[in-house]
């Protein structure tokens, strides 16, 4: 009898493995929502942490080349980034700084002042805000879900579906394309609390020796066909360590 008893509880505790829905995860028949996120992240969050990335950023309007700026941005981490205009003269030592989450600052050196801003606002007047450059990490910000798999430019892709937390974040929504095989970022599109499509953000690894990070970023204007901006890193040096004032506001005054 014991052992008759033994077999129906474990056939009883088989037929409710079988019906307890199974985690996902890599390797398994698929990554969960939030492990393709942080992983798509990680990408340049992990590569970025103490380094030193020297970047051009190309403003087109009405598809010509309107302006260049050329710009140094110190990253300690998600939430402590520097980047300081470095060209053209006319903007040379602006500074932008995060200094904590949602904590931005713009320094001005023609008048030698640093004033709070939005994350939202453009970065030197190009088509990328603030967050979008200083804030690589989205899973803080945003609940992910799968809304499923799509080829992207003839590779295989998981499509993401991102909702803002709150609506102190600066879209409602992102949809994000990852690559399956490695999860590496290759689009997002960015949608306004209104559900209108803004903007759309390309991305890609041109550089060797980036472990896999991206290097060229095109964000491109729905609204306006005729504007996008090109952020490409042109040099990258990692493991730099910051001293520790480097990251706060009082520091971007002059000396």
């Amino acid at each position: 009898m014991k052992r008759i008893r033994l077999m129906a509880m474990l056939v009883m505790a088989g037929m409710a493995l079988a019906a307890t829905p199974r985690m996902s995860y890599a390797g398994d028949a698929g990554a969960s929502a939030l492990e393709i996120l942080d992983r798509a992240d990680d990408h340049w969050d992990l590569n970025l942490r103490n380094s030193l990335v020297e970047m051009e950023l190309l403003v087109y309007r009405e598809n010509e080349l309107r302006t260049t700026y050329k710009m140094n941005l110190r990253y300690q981490d998600n939430y402590h980034v520097l980047a300081e205009t470095t060209y053209p003269p006319r903007n040379e030592g602006e500074k932008m700084l995060q200094a904590g989450k949602r904590n931005y600052w713009l320094f001005l050196p023609n008048i030698n002042k640093a004033v709070k801003i939005s994350e939202s606002n453009s970065l030197s007047n190009s088509d990328f805000s603030n967050t979008d450059i200083l804030s690589p990490r989205l899973s803080a910000e945003y609940a992910p879900s799968i809304a499923g798999t799509e080829k992207l430019n003839g590779v295989e892709t998981y499509k993401l579906e991102l909702l803002a937390k709150s609506e102190d974040t600066p879209y409602a929504k992102i949809v994000y394309w990852v690559r399956k095989s490695d999860f590496a970022p290759l689009r997002r599109d960015y949608y306004t609390f209104s559900q209108q499509l803004l903007k759309r953000l390309d991305m890609r690894s041109a550089a060797k020796g980036m472990n896999g990070m991206p290097d060229t970023f095109v964000m491109s204007s729905v609204l306006e066909k005729d504007k996008k901006t090109v952020l490409r890193f042109l040099k990258y040096t990692p493991k730099v360590a910051y001293q520790e004032d480097t990251f706060s506001p009082g520091a971007l005054m002059k000396r």
